[in-house]
Parts: C-alpha cells; structure tokens; sequence
C-alpha cells in the first residue's frame, strides 16, 4: 500500500500497487465509546447534564441498549434458589435466579413460559 492523497473529509487514502485498489482506514473507537456507556451506565450521572444535553451521547451509545449479556454457567451446588420474573414492558420479561447473597444467573425471554424457565435453570446446574 502507497499513500494516495487525501479524501475530501481529510482522511489519508491509500492505494494498492498491485491491484490498483484505493481504501480509506477508518479508526475503530468502538471499546472507547463502549468505556464510556459502562462508566455512564453505572454512575449516577444524568444526560441531561451533559455537553449537548446528551444528544451525541445518546447517538453513540443507541448501538449498546440492544446487548444483552449471558449469564455464566454455573457449578456450585446451593441449597435453595429463588427465581422471580420482571416484566419489561409487554414484549419481554427477565428471569432471574439467585440465592440469599447473590444473583447466579438471567435469561431474556418474551414472556414466562416453561421453555423459559427451563433455559434459565439449564445454565444453573
């Protein structure tokens, strides 16, 4: 690769001395904006208050609202465990297990059934 000028947005094209191709790298800063949604999310820090009314904010982050993480599989064997559902608006509910200390595991499901229940309940024992 060779560089090739600039694009019009200033950005540094390269081209191919092989092919002849032209590509433009662009910056992966996605594990940035993902640091900052985390220490967002779990802080007690409003929108509202930040640059812009947390409009730009709000534009990055939209992509990491729809993750939802897996519960790890779990090995211990407890004496009782609770399990509860709460609902999510009408289209989803969350499973959750868990003994007196702690939370041992999720699952997302669209309302409780017993498919659901068994899901949450396979990854526990």
């Amino acid at each position: 690769m060779k560089r090739n000028g600039k694009t019009s947005s200033g950005s540094q094209r390269w081209r191919c001395k092989e092919c002849g191709g032209s590509k433009v790298c662009k910056i992966d800063n996605s594990a940035k904006e993902l640091n900052r949604f985390l220490s967002w999310l779990l802080s007690r820090q409003r929108q509202k208050d930040m640059p812009g009314a947390g409009r730009t904010f709000r534009r990055h982050a939209a992509k990491f609202w729809c993750l939802w993480p897996f519960s790890p599989i779990v090995d211990e064997v407890h004496d009782v465990v609770f399990v509860d559902g709460i609902y999510l608006g009408r289209k989803a509910v969350v499973l959750i297990a868990c003994t007196r200390g702690h939370v041992l595991g999720w699952y997302v499901a669209r309302n409780e059934n017993t498919n659901a229940w068994k899901a949450l309940l396979d990854r526990i024992a």
